[in-house]
């Protein structure tokens, strides 16, 4: 048995369950396909072609990366960034053919004939049901080149993919204004990290609104309600004060959203494997941290025999 000593977000052989060497060798050599190049497919990707395996990873952008592609624009992820960079020059150096610019469809799987399929196809941004969304950007959107982007920027939704992007915002010269339901920012985030985190959005002049939920989005700002008035109001009269209750508006040249995200399809291409052992990873099961991508990848990769 193995004393728990921690985990680490970047190495999946820290803290594993059993010995590395207990894990059994392949009986031969499979034809592995791989659909995503995100962390969790290029770490089943490295991990299968170190195993033996025949792998080809199959990714419909133009370059391997997946989410972690918004690190080459963040000002304050160099870490993820070099390892998302030594994530695909691992990729690189092993016999791992790539297809980038192609889009995974079931004729895919027929024509590769895999042994095995392991899907990472990664999550796609969650839209939330909120009046006039379609006048806001998605918080990954602020990462690509040419997001027109103003001066006044409120960030709906504090949660850590937020409060980050937030803090990315400020420190590129953006006015940024965090609107969030719960009165707790970073809520998913914890200890020490967490708590420089927010004693650095503070110092960059993030303004924090907590217990607010944002009811409707226009081209010129969002109207913004109490979480409290909105619970009190719930039961008033339509044509009492109670709608009204704990409302006011927040100027901005630009919204940005980050109220989660929601998991690829996949089952078009589990259907089209038939028969062929297919296992889904990473953020096309339930989007998660990188550490979760990370350990599925390899463990997906492991369990190939």
């Amino acid at each position: 048995m193995i004393d728990k000593v921690g985990t680490c977000a970047i190495n999946p052989v820290a803290n594993l369950p059993v010995a590395l060497e207990e894990f059994p060798r392949p009986a031969g050599s499979r034809k592995v396909l791989v659909v995503g190049g995100g962390p969790a497919g290029m770490q089943a990707a490295i991990t299968a072609a170190d195993r033996g395996h025949q792998v080809t990873l199959v990714e419909k952008a133009a370059a391997l990366g997946g989410i972690l592609r918004f690190t080459d624009t963040d000002a304050c992820k160099e870490d993820l960034r070099n390892f998302k960079d030594l994530l695909v020059y691992e990729v690189g150096r092993r016999s791992v053919k790539v297809r980038l610019n192609t889009e995974a469809t079931p004729s895919t799987i027929a024509q590769e004939k895999p042994d095995v399929v392991i899907l990472a196809l990664g999550s796609v941004p969650a839209v939330p049901p909120i009046k006039g969304i379609e006048h806001a950007l998605h918080v990954l959107a602020v990462y690509e080149a040419g997001c027109p982007l103003g001066q006044r920027v409120v960030m709906v939704g504090g949660g850590l993919a937020g409060c980050e992007t937030a803090l990315h915002l400020a420190k590129t010269g953006h006015e940024v204004t965090i609107v969030e339901m719960l009165d707790r920012l970073a809520a998913e985030s914890y200890g020490m990290y967490r708590e420089a985190l927010l004693l650095e959005m503070e110092r960059v002049g993030i303004k924090m609104l907590t217990e607010a939920r944002c009811v409707e989005i226009t081209p010129a700002g969002v109207w913004v309600e109490s979480a409290r008035a909105a619970q009190e109001g719930a039961g008033a009269d339509q044509k009492g004060s109670g709608e009204q209750l704990g409302r006011h508006w927040l100027e901005a040249d630009s919204v940005v959203y980050a109220l989660g995200m929601r998991p690829c399809e996949a089952s078009e291409l589990k259907k089209a494997a038939g028969a062929i052992p297919c296992v889904e990873i990473g953020d096309c099961v339930r989007p998660g941290r990188v550490e979760a991508a990370i350990r599925e990848g390899f463990l997906a990769a492991m369990n190939i025999l």
